[in-house]
């Protein structure tokens, strides 16, 4: 299993050593390509990068198979321009995300990625619970595991309107493939191009949800990300008349429970598990309810595990 592994970075001295050393730190039978990909930085950004370049020539401990470090200064169009040019410097792998340079992913999360597409072949993304910091680092927020199906990820509800809940990109994996075939990130977002990756590779897969911390997501002050006017008439722009009905239909459908989606668990530390569950007519329980929910159904015998 090898990875690739992508952190988009402009003036992020602050954050950037410790977002490096939640990939590099990652153990388990995998190698990493990890690249960082610097659109100019003005800061000290090309000094610490200097550094874990040394650092690595020098024989940095590791606790998986290897890790292929590389970085590059070029000025880009934006962040999602710079994430694609950043894995144009990356060769073949099994798994690929990107991580931005305040964000940080938890221990085990490459091990438990590996674990599942090893075991799960047809399984082309995945995410985990999401996770928010506070700038300090402290833990914020921790969600339950969150229904988010495939045809309503298609439709573009997870926008914080439509439905309260987004897919976090820190913590989300996907194959080659899936990228390749959807065509790479639009360059031409400025703040929602993840959304918009989202929606085009839920055209030809299911997202599977992991009960796992796989990536925690940092607020701080003056991200891009707090701009929700702006990132709201970005994606709304991108949608025509059509697509908007068709969100506003499955909207409807999602705050009626009438999907299903797919969840890998472990049960009583056994492997992990891929089930299909009903969305939660109790969520106010938050997690109790959609776990509920389903060991009611399939106690009755109308709840199997997902194809």
């Amino acid at each position: 299993m090898r990875f690739n592994i992508v952190t988009p970075v402009f003036n992020g001295e602050r954050f950037l050593n410790e977002t490096m050393l939640s990939v590099i730190s990652q153990a388990g039978d995998f190698s990493i390509h990890y690249h960082v990909q610097d659109a100019g930085s003005t800061d000290s950004t090309a000094a610490l990068l200097d550094e874990w370049k040394k650092r690595f020539a020098e024989g940095f401990p590791i606790a998986c198979r290897g890790i292929d470090f590389t970085y590059a200064v070029e000025k880009d169009k934006g962040l999602y321009d710079g994430v694609n040019k950043g894995f144009a410097h990356c060769g073949p792998a099994d798994a690929m995300t990107w991580i931005n340079a305040d964000d940080r992913f938890e221990p085990g999360a490459f091990a438990t990625v590996a674990s599942v597409f090893a075991a799960y072949p047809d399984v082309e993304w995945l995410t985990g619970r999401s996770t928010v910091l506070a700038e300090s680092g402290e833990s914020l927020f921790l969600s339950p595991v969150r229904p988010l199906p495939q045809t309503a990820i298609a439709a573009g509800i997870f926008d914080g309107r439509f439905s309260v809940h987004f897919i976090q990109q820190e913590g989300t994996f996907w194959r080659p493939k899936l990228w390749e075939a959807a065509g790479g990130l639009n360059a031409s977002f400025r703040l929602a191009g993840d959304f918009d990756l989202w929606r085009r590779f839920a055209r030809r897969a299911p997202l599977v949800t992991v009960d796992a911390i796989l990536g925690c997501f940092r607020t701080r002050a003056g991200q891009l990300s707090a701009d929700r006017n702006s990132y709201h008439a970005e994606l709304d722009a991108s949608l025509s008349d059509q697509d908007k009905k068709i969100r506003a239909r499955a909207a409807f459908l999602y705050k009626a429970c009438g999907y299903k989606y797919p969840v890998l668990v472990r049960h009583w530390g056994g492997p992990w598990t891929l089930e299909c569950w009903p969305m939660s007519m109790l969520p106010f329980l938050g997690g109790r309810g959609f776990k509920l929910e389903h060991w009611r159904l399939q106690a009755a015998g109308y709840l199997g595990l997902a194809e």
